[in-house]
């Protein structure tokens, strides 16, 4: 079974008819989906070669600079900058996006129930949602939203009392990049840190692999291909998961997301048939039960 659980439902980036026909193609069984927070863009051409300067540099010796070029991606007023183009993030991603696929198609997705604790009751967020039909967990963003790690108190109560796991994008200052806080206040809580730990990779590898229920994903430009095999080689591939975090990056011929490109990295770790199926999809139906 195939299960991407990392996935932005944008209509403007990619239909709903082109992501059926892909899952069709590629034999994606499931589709984790978290509501849209960002005005559409492509990060392509010169923006390409910049992300993957940053990603060199948060990689190296120089991570503290890529760090401090990774938060210049969030301006002081809230909005995603790329060289010096800027686009709307909703403080409050609208889960009712989700919960319409949910109601439309059952067999293929799942939801996430997003969240900003800065800017809303989260906890009655979640209540609203969980327990329903494929919800499975909860999605957070530290980063854009601009807030600490230590601000999801309430909500990582709830989530480790319901045994829904908390999907994390963290950023990379000291507050809302703390990815020591979670795990040691809650230590029950099931969390997933998204895009590898970006912007922190190794140190965080480092200090959630010998943690139980601390594990990534391996979605996003934010990593390459051997950027993930080193996530897995060091998390080790039972705490890690599959996703995409599409629609951005990766274009197909078509121009529209191309959701192969990441599953034939996959394809290519130097790991067992069962840890590949474990990656894939076992791992993350055992995480949400």
């Amino acid at each position: 079974m195939i299960i991407d659980m990392h996935y932005h439902l944008d209509e403007r980036m990619e239909p709903m008819d082109h992501l059926l026909d892909q899952m069709n193609r590629f034999s994606i069984d499931r589709i984790a989906l978290m509501a849209p927070m960002v005005d559409p863009f492509h990060v392509e051409g010169v923006a390409d070669k910049l992300a993957r300067f940053v990603r060199t540099l948060l990689t190296g010796f120089w991570q503290p600079l890529g760090k401090m070029a990774y938060e210049t991606t969030v301006t002081k007023d809230g909005r995603f900058s790329v060289l010096g183009k800027t686009y709307n993030i909703d403080r409050l991603p609208s889960n009712q996006v989700v919960a319409h696929a949910l109601a439309a198609h059952p067999d293929k997705f799942y939801g996430w129930i997003f969240i900003n604790p800065a800017d809303e009751n989260a906890v009655e967020t979640i209540e609203k949602y969980a327990g329903q039909p494929g919800w499975i967990g909860v999605k957070c963003h530290p980063f854009w939203h601009q807030y600490p790690v230590s601000v999801l108190d309430d909500a990582a109560a709830l989530c480790s009392e319901k045994g829904l796991p908390l999907l994390l994008h963290l950023g990379g200052k000291k507050d809302n990049g703390d990815f020591h806080y979670l795990p040691s206040q809650h230590p029950g809580l099931k969390i997933i840190y998204a895009h590898a730990g970006v912007p922190h990779y190794q140190k965080l590898w480092d200090a959630a692999k010998n943690r139980k229920t601390v594990y990534i994903d391996l979605s996003s430009p934010y990593l390459d291909e051997p950027l993930r095999r080193a996530a897995v080689d060091a998390m080790g591939p039972e705490k890690c998961l599959y996703g995409t975090d599409g629609p951005f990056g990766y274009p197909g011929e078509d121009g529209l997301y191309d959701h192969g490109a990441i599953l034939a990295e996959i394809d290519r770790l130097p790991v067992s048939a069962a840890e590949k199926d474990g990656i894939l999809g076992k791992n993350f139906l055992a995480l949400v039960g």
